[in-house]
């Protein structure tokens, strides 16, 4: 009776007695590979959340919709293409860099506009898209390797001519 009148105590010694004699049910995993399985699988699902719901990354997502620990060999180019950073008057203008967002053709300078309609860059074209289905559009283009080398051209000749871009 050293927990009477102690109600803390008591408490404690009831649950005791009823862990004695019912058991806990307890789930452990037994395996160190299974533990190390279910931790991954809880990381990708975070993970995974946070890059579908997320606020940066939005023109990657278009093309990289799940993540992966698999590498995407994209060259530099590659990468300015589906970021739309880099040389594009889109995005100079965005950063102040330019007064105008327009190419000197007179829309919107953007990798899309180089890539399918700009008159300048009509040797390095690519199919153009309906914009319903752009991410699948930067898909295919980034997963056909004509495409991608016609992509790669195209934005080292931007670079390279920026002064008449």
């Amino acid at each position: 009776m050293a927990h009477a009148g102690y109600r803390d105590n008591e408490e404690a010694a009831t649950l005791a007695k009823k862990a004695i004699t019912e058991g806990v049910v307890m789930k452990v995993l037994k395996l160190r590979c299974e533990l190390k399985q279910h931790l991954q699988e809880l990381f990708f699902k975070k993970w995974q959340n946070l890059w579908a719901n997320g606020n940066t990354g939005r023109s990657v997502h278009k093309v990289l919709k799940t993540v992966s620990l698999k590498p995407v060999f994209w060259t530099g180019e590659e990468i300015l293409f589906v970021t739309g950073h880099g040389p594009f008057s889109s995005f100079l203008n965005r950063f102040h860099l330019s007064d105008s967002d327009s190419c000197v053709c007179g829309k919107v300078g953007d990798p899309i506009h180089y890539a399918t309609s700009c008159p300048l860059t009509l040797s390095w074209h690519v199919r153009k898209h309906s914009t319903s289905l752009e991410s699948l559009w930067y898909q295919r283009v980034l997963e056909n390797p004509n495409s991608r080398k016609r992509i790669i051209n195209m934005i080292k000749f931007i670079i390279d001519n920026e002064n008449i871009m």
